[in-house]
């Protein structure tokens, strides 16, 4: 197993990617806790990544964060709406049942 060679002391490839941590964070918080920590754990990998030369992953890292923080949104909207439905499903079911007594 080869190791990966250091990039030299004056190696400066400027800024990292966008890690998308903020929306890997609200999506955990708002919308669907499991894949918005997926979320967080890619976003948090993209400096380190960065630092350490390795750019291609630190890229890779960061889509992969923003793509946990946009599968947590639509799972969270879904998990929301399927909420709501019922929600009004039993609301009409009560009132349906105090109205017939």
């Amino acid at each position: 197993m080869t190791a990966k060679p250091t990039p030299p002391a004056d190696y400066n490839p400027g800024p990292p990617p966008a890690s998308n941590l903020v929306w890997g964070i609200v999506s955990a918080i708002v919308c669907c806790l499991p894949f918005g920590v997926i979320s967080i754990f890619q976003a948090v990998k993209v400096e380190k990544l960065w630092a350490q030369g390795d750019q291609e992953a630190a890229h890779a890292a960061a889509r992969d964060a923003r793509r946990w923080a946009i599968v947590a949104a639509v799972a969270g909207l879904v998990v929301w709406a399927a909420a709501i439905v019922a929600a009004v499903l039993l609301l009409g079911t009560l009132t349906d049942d105090a109205a017939s007594h």
